[in-house]
């Protein structure tokens, strides 16, 4: 099949040279480009004309024909440029700013010889990229450096419109642990990570990162939501890291960043603090260390970053190293200390003015005390952390002739890491009514090699910019699951400690080997027409899941019941495949092409996880579930307190031993897909100052579904009616469903393929104003309002169980079942209480910096949205389900029809430059939270829980208070 693959990928790159098919020009994602027309004093372009670039990158070129010269593959930065001709007077441009992912034009008139002096352009580079074809922000270095954040890339993505996120980082207080997100319907499995063009993303748990990051390492940031791209094969947030350089100048930075105690306040007033078990004397009497809302308790940021020549012209390096601390203190007082630490090297050539080789290398490594601590997770439950993340990274440049461009590049990526739980591996774990756990809980490991190799190629025909290229990449993953003490763990029941009523859930050492081979080519053509850019391209990608040989251990305790077994491998376990088309348009309004209409129309596929290829394995979980009393009183379900088995998932019991897989896979899966319409405008309302405006629609089907084989919604029937009257709910009667048991499937088998008459769709406008940095002032301005909803076009063959329900675990997404209700995202992290992501309707975003006298300097940062849902739902209410015992009922109408607060933050900076000659020294204080908000971000929605500090309604989490952030930087 790969030698398939390797045809197909030859054929379409055979094609686009014999044809000249292309894509947009905007598609080099981490790099920049400028494109020059010369045209003499009448308008007629002139052919031949020396255009020299000197600055990051230094090229020369000669107009071709059409009067055009073009530099691609730039670093990020400001460029000089300059052309000449015998006959013209000669002209200079030395402010041409150049931005990952953009197009920069650049219109040079050269007048005859003797009429004037040389040209020497000062004017501003156009803030607006005639050839857009994506929804895109880019987050500039000065943005990056001057704005008031937490430092982290998810506060970043929280500043673009449509990407929700589901924490608010106070100070840094969130920077131990990825946030999720999501924008525009796309799930966040969807999110892609790049560095330098070379995809990152963490493919055992799609749409995260394999790592965390040193923020002084970036020269800037894109932020791409959607568009015809034929470089994006998903519909989620791509995110594009451009990592800094060495250049001819030496420069570089170092900088000291710290927060304590004494710099925070307290935004507990007495209702608050006793809503959450506490005072607010006894917070200040045991020094914020119980029950006094989520806090900081120190967080340090320390790094340097420097980069220049070795040899000037020739050969360049830079390197950074940076750590973070993080130490929080939870809401019921345990501590979560993070340690972030990274080391970064890229050295860049230039041999030739054609040929242009990078390396990178790149160490990220984070260990964590006490991860996952909260309400829930006292600290003997918490975890552990360690494991780093290397990327060596490989890449070379091309320039053939006038017409020709071709950039490669290779990355190898070992990764991987451990969460040990503190209570170590011999207690058994077990949960109380109240839904807190105890004694200790899983332990897990996982190693995630990834291997990439990636081309694309332009070249120039008149009119036509041709673009091609294609990718490959492999990505293992082995990973272990294990519960300590027995490999059994315990939930009680809501009747315990009454009568000791528990469920015992009797696993074996999950192990897990699965790896994933993707392998995309694209091609299409770029036109420009006058004041019309038609883009058309056409992408393919093949994505495929191994399952491994694998060889699962028994039960420690009961290995009869669940006894030890060999998976077989299973190649092309899981599979998608799609060809996408893309289509765009850009007009511009005005032939200065300052006001720009633009739509496109895309197709996008979504990223198969590498270890999708485990759930046809006969190593997939499994699971016996029983009824245990716990006769000796020590909270725990022992073997010999067995009372009768409940349900068991992923084996047979009447044959455990046998390597089956119960699981199977539809042999007509498909990718499930997204449909895209854009349409937008773009104005640029003053030199370096612009507006856009754009309306999105999407459309997802052929979604992915995991039935019971065989079982259809009308083998359910009515098990209970739940009723009730609690507050702030008011009363309530649901219906509870059960399959009936002759028509449970052998070992809970399921089948995954494409969900039946069932759709999603999205809609939503975003507004944003970009003011660039230029007569002492920049910002960024950002709104949109955002709708996506589910459709069961046919509830009989969309649904199997009708029960509505909201999963407490991380692998499923809940199952609402309203037709044309809102979909909801459940998410989940370390410390998170479990928050549920319903799109909010409006969310506004603001910040900007001003330079005043005597070098104080001004910035502010600024978010408002609305509130996540609230859907209360009785936990672990038991049915007579043979195959799910245990149902997460939803006792609300609908998912959002109890909203949180609507969430507000403020952060401020002021800044104190000291300039000396090239070197500037800033003192900076900022102030994070600044209105001190208390706003509640997560509660208990299981109105089954005990009462008491984690029972029904009861805040699990609210916002950090306010705090002031010192630091000190310096910069040549």
């Amino acid at each position: 099949m790969d030698c398939k693959i390797g045809k197909l990928a030859t054929l379409l790159v055979a094609v686009v040279l014999t044809f000249g098919f292309v894509t947009t020009a905007s598609a080099q994602v981490f790099t920049g480009r400028i494109d020059v027309t010369v045209e003499d004093a009448t308008g007629g372009r002139l052919p031949g004309v020396n255009v020299d670039l000197s600055g990051p990158v230094n090229q020369s070129q000669i107009t071709d024909s059409q009067g055009q010269a073009h530099f691609l593959n730039l670093t990020v930065g400001t460029y000089t440029v300059k052309a000449s001709l015998s006959g013209f007077n000669p002209y200079s441009n030395a402010s041409v700013v150049v931005a990952a992912g953009a197009a920069t034009p650049v219109s040079v008139r050269l007048a005859v010889a003797g009429t004037a002096e040389t040209v020497n352009v000062v004017g501003a580079t156009p803030i607006i990229d005639i050839k857009k074809q994506t929804t895109s922000t880019n987050v500039t270095l000065e943005e990056l450096q001057n704005i008031p954040t937490a430092r982290d890339p998810w506060v970043v993505m929280q500043t673009v419109p449509t990407i929700v996120v589901d924490r608010v980082n106070v100070g840094g207080s969130e920077s131990g642990q990825q946030s999720n997100y999501f924008a525009k319907g796309a799930v966040g499995g969807d999110n892609t990570w790049n560095i330098d063009g070379i995809p990152i993303t963490d493919m055992a748990a799609t749409g995260s990162t394999p790592t965390y990051y040193d923020f002084d390492m970036f020269q800037e940031m894109q932020i791409t939501t959607g568009g015809a791209d034929a470089q994006s094969a998903t519909p989620g947030v791509q995110l594009n890291f451009v990592l800094k350089s060495g250049t001819n100048t030496p420069h570089g930075s170092a900088r000291f960043f710290f927060e304590n105690e004494d710099l925070q306040g307290n935004n507990l007033d007495s209702t608050l603090a006793k809503a959450i078990g506490g005072s607010t004397d006894a917070c200040k009497n045991s020094g914020y260390t119980e029950h006094c809302g989520n806090r900081t308790d120190t967080y340090k940021d320390r790094g340097f970053e420097v980069g220049g020549p070795i040899m000037k012209d020739k050969l360049w390096a830079w390197g950074s190293f940076g750590q973070t601390n993080v130490r929080n203190i939870t809401l019921n007082g345990v501590k979560d200390a993070t340690q972030l630490q990274d080391f970064s090297i890229k050295v860049t050539a230039q041999p030739t003015s054609a040929i242009r080789p990078e390396f990178t290398a790149f160490r990220g490594n984070k260990t964590k005390q006490g991860r996952s601590a909260g309400p829930t997770r006292p600290d003997e439950t918490t975890w552990d952390q360690d494991g780093p993340t290397t990327i060596y990274k490989g890449q070379v440049n091309f320039v053939i002739g006038q017409n020709l461009f071709v950039a490669a590049r290779g990355a190898h990526m070992p990764s991987g890491f451990q969460l040990a739980p503190r209570g170590g591996l011999t207690t058994q774990a077990f949960r109380d009514v109240s839904r807190v756990w105890h004694g200790s809980y899983l332990d897990y490991s996982s190693d995630r090699p990834t291997d990439t190799v990636l081309a694309d190629a332009n070249v120039f025909r008149g009119r036509h910019e041709v673009k091609f290229g294609f990718g490959w990449r492999k990505a293992q993953v082995l990973s272990q699951t294990t519960w300590p003490g027995n490999n059994i763990y315990t939930l009680a029941r809501s009747t315990y400690p009454t009568n000791g009523a528990m469920l015992a859930f009797v696993t074996r050492p999950n192990r897990s080997n699965n790896q994933g081979r993707y392998a995309n080519a694209y091609v299409g053509d770029t036109i420009s027409m006058d004041r019309l850019t038609v883009n058309l391209a056409l992408r393919w990608d093949r994505n495929v899941s191994d399952a491994l040989v694998t060889a699962q251990p028994a039960n420690g305790a009961v290995p009869n019941l669940v006894p030890a077994l060999t998976a077989p491998a299973i190649d092309d376990a899981v599979k998608y495949q799609l060809v996408s088309p893309r289509a765009g348009i850009t007009y511009k309004l005005d032939s200065a092409g300052k006001s720009l209409l633009r739509a496109s129309y895309s197709m996008f596929s979504s990223q198969l996880g590498s270890a999708s290829g485990g759930f046809a394995s006969a190593a997939s979980y499994a699971y016996a579930v029983y009824f245990a009393t716990d006769r000796n009183g020590n909270n725990i379900a022992e073997p010999n307190e067995f009372t009768s088995l409940f349900f068991t998932y992923g084996f047979n019991p009447a044959n455990p031993s046998a390597p089956i897989s119960y699981n199977k896979v539809d042999p007509d899966l498909k990718a499930p897909k997204t449909h895209e319409f854009l349409a937008g405008v773009d104005h640029e309302l003053m030199p370096n100052f612009g507006l856009s405006g754009t309306f999105t629609y999407r459309r997802f089907n052929d979604l992915i579904w995991n039935p019971l084989i065989g079982v259809t919604r009308n083998d359910y029937v009515v098990d209970q009616v739940l009723t009730g009257n609690i507050s702030p709910v008011g009363s309530f009667s649901q219906n509870v469903y059960a399959l009936r048991e002759d028509k449970a499937p052998v070992g809970s088998g399921r089948f995954r393929t494409n969900r039946p008459s069932y759709h999603q769709r999205y809609w939503g406008f975003e507004a944003s104003a970009t003011k660039r940095m230029a007569n002492r002032w920049m910002g960024r301005f950002g709104f949109s309002t955002n709708d996506h909803r589910e459709y069961f076009d046919d509830p009989n063959v969309a649904i199997q169980d009708p029960t509505p329900t909201v999963s407490l675990l991380a692998c499923c997404d809940p199952n609402t079942l309203e037709n044309g209700g809102p979909v909801m995202v459940r998410s989940t992290g370390s410390g998170k209480s479990g928050l549920y992501l319903v799109n909010p309707k409006y969310q506004f975003i603001a910040n900007g910096l001003v330079q005043g006298p005597w070098g104080i300097n001004f910035g502010a940062n600024w978010l408002l949205r609305q509130g996540f849902a609230q859907p209360f739902f009785a936990g672990s209410t038991e049915t007579n389900d043979p195959v799910n015992g245990t149902k997460d009922v939803m006792v609300v109408k609908s998912v959002d029809t109890f909203r949180l607060d609507a969430v507000s933050s403020l952060d401020a900076r002021v800044e104190k430059a000291f300039k000396f000659n090239r070197t500037s020294i800033m003192l900076d204080l900022d102030i994070f939270n600044i209105g001190n908000s208390a706003t509640v971000l997560g509660r208990q929605y299981d109105i089954n829980a005990a009462p008491g500090a984690t029972g029904p309604n009861q805040i699990l989490e609210i916002m950090n208070p306010r705090i002031m952030r010192l630091g000190v930087r310096l910069t040549f």
